[in-house]
């Protein structure tokens, strides 16, 4: 009979979660860790069956006004393509919320099969009217070492000898001094494109949790000594992530962003990496749509744009609609809030 457990084991939470088909970065142990440090409490549960987890749920929890809870499971939950796993996971999971004062569970698991979609809203989960985390991403095939390469668009085969033939260099770093150098770079990025990032010191603390699981590099593209663009990636399993990205607008034409990425790709196919999550793209690009301009760089690595099935909200306390629908707002109110 499987039961419930809580994690306290950080490579056993990882080793499973990572592997599994809908694996996602944030199930990962470092991302629950960075949480906790900026207001929310993280707990994981595993699903066992005869000692050995089938399924998992990192959930992120902050209280709500009454003393009541708000439950989020970013990207989760993690059933491994067991779709069959979930009706009694999801009573267990929701009967432990319950008793520690939980209202509502909202997930968005990276799912996007119909059938997937169907196993939610059977567990009684409605859409929920503001999404989260992005709702698309951009996934390159980066197996078979210089195969990978031949299978970008040529324009970026040729980007990527322009800048190696320009003298362009990519470094890749765990320190702390890269962050710094990667933040005020972000810091510019943003004034520029007028979009919200976190403190630096959100960005030291991510690079700090992920650097003790060896899930991180920094990556920055200089030509001589002027720093011209920066990006933050991580590894998780068999998955390169690109989460964050900068660039100068001084010497944009010289396109020192494809050798990054390249040198990235490089990189993970060391680490036994087969696929590059290039992250967030509109779910639906369209020319002069907030978002298009990057999603049409990512688009060039010639990967599979792939669409999730969305935010959902699985009452945990029934009664508790119009808990439901205050924490509906404070999710808008809060975005971004998760990255």
């Amino acid at each position: 009979m499987p039961e419930l457990t809580t994690c306290e084991d950080a490579s056993a939470w990882d080793a499973f979660v990572s592997r599994a088909r809908d694996a996602s970065l944030l199930q990962a142990w470092a991302w629950g860790s960075l949480k906790s440090r900026y207001g929310w409490q993280s707990r994981r549960y595993f699903w066992l069956d005869a000692g050995q987890p089938i399924a998992a749920a990192a959930v992120l929890r902050r209280r709500l006004p009454g003393g009541l809870y708000l439950d989020y499971a970013p990207r989760g939950p993690i059933l491994g393509g067991h779709l069959e796993y979930w009706p009694g996971f999801w009573r267990a999971l929701r009967e432990r919320l319950a008793a520690e004062g939980g209202t509502v569970l909202k997930v968005d698991p990276e799912w996007t099969s119909d059938a997937q979609r169907a196993a939610l809203t059977a567990s009684g989960a409605r859409p929920s009217r503001h999404p989260i985390q992005h709702q698309a991403t951009v996934v390159v095939d980066i197996s078979g070492g210089d195969a990978a390469l031949m299978r970008l668009k040529e324009s970026t085969r040729r980007n990527i000898r322009s800048g190696e033939r320009q003298g362009i260099t990519v470094e890749a770093s765990e320190a702390s001094a890269a962050m710094d150098s990667f933040y005020d770079l972000l810091r510019e990025t943003a004034a520029r494109e007028q979009f919200t990032i976190r403190s630096r010191a959100y960005y030291q603390d991510l690079l700090a949790l992920f650097r003790e699981r060896g899930q991180v590099g920094v990556y920055l593209a200089r030509l001589e000594d002027r720093l011209l663009a920066g990006a933050v990636m991580l590894f998780f399993g068999s998955r390169l992530i690109y989460l964050y990205g900068g660039m100068r607008s001084e010497l944009k034409d010289v396109k020192p962003g494809y050798l990054l990425h390249w040198r990235a790709i490089e990189d993970a196919q060391r680490r036994g990496c087969t696929s590059y999550d290039m992250w967030g793209v509109p779910l639906d690009p369209q020319p002069g749509q907030r978002g298009y301009g990057y999603y049409v760089f990512k688009s060039r690595f010639n990967g599979s744009l792939i669409r999730f099935i969305g935010l959902y909200d699985l009452p945990v306390n029934r009664a508790a609609t119009l808990t439901i629908r205050l924490a509906e707002r404070f999710a808008r109110a809060g975005q971004p809030e998760f990255v």
